[in-house]
C-alpha cells in the first residue's frame, strides 16, 4: 500500500464514517423525539461527526492487519468506547459543555460511556470492516486521482467549520469583548444548534 493510496483512503474513511455517524445520530434523535437536533458532536451540523469519523478511522487501521471478525469486535469495542470517553471528557474540561449523558444507562462511566452503546460500537466496526471497507478499497486503489481531489475538498470545508465550531463553544463558555463574536455565538444561536446540550454544567 503505498503512501498516497493510504492517505486517499484513510482520509475518505474519517469524513464517510462521519457523515454516515452524524445523519444516523440525527436521524435517531429524530425518531426518538420527533424533533430535528444537530447530532455531529462540537460541530454545527450533520456533516461529520467527529466521534464516529475517529472510530471508523481506527477500526479501518486495525482491519488493514486483521481480518478476524471477533478481534475487529473486540477492537472496535474498546478503542471506540475509550475514543467516546475521551472526546466527552475533554469537551467538559475545554468548554464545559456535555453532548450527552448516560448516567441513567446500565453499567455506565461517568455517564460518558456505557455497555450497551459500547457493544453497539463493536457491532458497527465489524459492519463497517466487512461490508464498507473492502469495496471502498477497490474503489480508492482504482479512482486515486478522484479521490485525492475529493479529499481535498473536504478538508478545505470541515477544518474551517471545525475551527468555527470550537471557536463558538470558546466563546460562549470563555466569553468575549468582541461584539461580533457574542452577537455570532449569542446564546440564542448556541441553543438553537445544541438544543440537548448542557452549555453551563457548573
Amino acid at each position: 500500500m503505498n503512501k498516497e493510496y493510504k492517505e486517499n483512503l484513510l482520509i475518505t474513511v474519517f469524513f464517510l464514517g462521519g457523515t454516515i455517524g452524524g445523519i444516523w445520530e440525527t436521524l435517531w434523535t429524530y425518531l426518538v423525539r420527533g424533533s430535528l437536533q444537530w447530532k455531529s458532536g462540537i460541530m454545527f451540523f450533520p456533516l461529520c461527526n467527529p466521534i464516529y469519523g475517529l472510530g471508523a478511522l481506527l477500526i479501518t487501521l486495525y482491519a488493514l492487519k486483521h481480518k478476524s471478525l471477533f478481534s475487529i469486535y473486540i477492537f472496535a469495542l474498546i478503542s471506540c468506547t475509550i475514543s467516546e470517553y475521551l472526546f466527552s471528557y475533554l469537551e467538559e474540561l475545554l468548554f464545559n459543555t456535555i453532548s450527552w449523558d448516560y448516567s441513567s444507562h446500565f453499567l455506565n462511566i461517568d455517564g460518558r460511556v456505557n455497555l450497551i452503546y459500547s457493544l453497539f460500537w463493536g457491532l458497527l466496526g465489524v459492519i463497517f470492516a466487512h461490508f464498507i471497507l473492502p469495496p471502498l478499497e477497490c474503489s480508492v486503489a482504482i479512482n486515486g486521482e478522484k479521490y485525492q481531489s475529493l479529499t481535498f475538498t473536504l478538508c478545505i470545508i470541515y477544518i474551517p467549520l471545525l475551527f468555527f465550531s470550537i471557536v463558538g463553544l470558546a466563546v460562549n463558555h470563555y466569553g468575549t469583548t468582541n461584539e461580533i463574536l457574542n452577537t455570532i455565538f449569542s446564546e440564542k444561536i448556541m441553543k438553537f444548534f445544541y438544543p440537548t446540550r448542557v452549555l453551563v454544567i457548573k
